[in-house]
């Protein structure tokens, strides 16, 4: 397996350097660079092409799903994984997010979360799935054109199945 290249997005460098102690031990992944917020991260992913984005949501000057939007669009094979304390998965999602991960994750699931992202698969915090089936729920009273596209609403409604993200990426491609 190649290396995987990761850039790492958050305001606060002691997360930042939690991150990188969790990643180093592991021979398959390299933190090539690291950003302070949005804009960084842009400047940061266009001068070090990184296969996989670890990108907080809030940050001052340029939040993560705005960068998340921008490098979805400027480069689209890099996959970003939100990594956060907050729940803003529909927003994650529409912004072009591969996966969805807590800070808190354990590092066996930072990293599997890592691999599966740039394996095409689409990780999602087991704690998050109840608030995804309960947004997919309110999709039936609003207009699914106007927030999400019919893709993405299927990968919404196999997730709050339940279904595993390599299940959910086989019937999806």
């Amino acid at each position: 397996m190649p290396t995987i290249r990761v850039l790492l997005v958050d305001d606060h460098q002691v997360v930042r350097e939690r991150l990188k102690r969790m990643l180093e031990p592991d021979k398959d992944i390299k933190v090539v660079g690291e950003a302070v917020n949005g804009e960084d991260a842009i400047t940061q992913a266009e001068l070090l092409s990184p296969d996989v984005i670890l990108m907080d949501i809030k940050m001052p000057d340029m939040d993560g799903i705005t960068a998340t939007r921008q490098v979805s669009q400027k480069m689209p094979d890099v996959k970003v994984i939100m990594l956060t304390l907050y729940e803003y998965v529909t927003e994650a999602i529409e912004a072009g997010a591969s996966g969805y991960i807590l800070k808190d994750a354990s590092r066996e699931r930072l990293i599997q979360a890592i691999y599966d992202t740039y394996n095409g698969y689409s990780p999602l915090a087991p704690s998050l799935t109840r608030q995804v089936f309960t947004e997919l729920a309110n999709l039936s009273r609003v207009s699914r054109d106007s927030l999400l596209s019919e893709r993405q609403c299927e990968i919404l409604r196999l997730i709050a199945a339940g279904l595993a993200s390599r299940d959910i990426i086989t019937l999806t491609y």
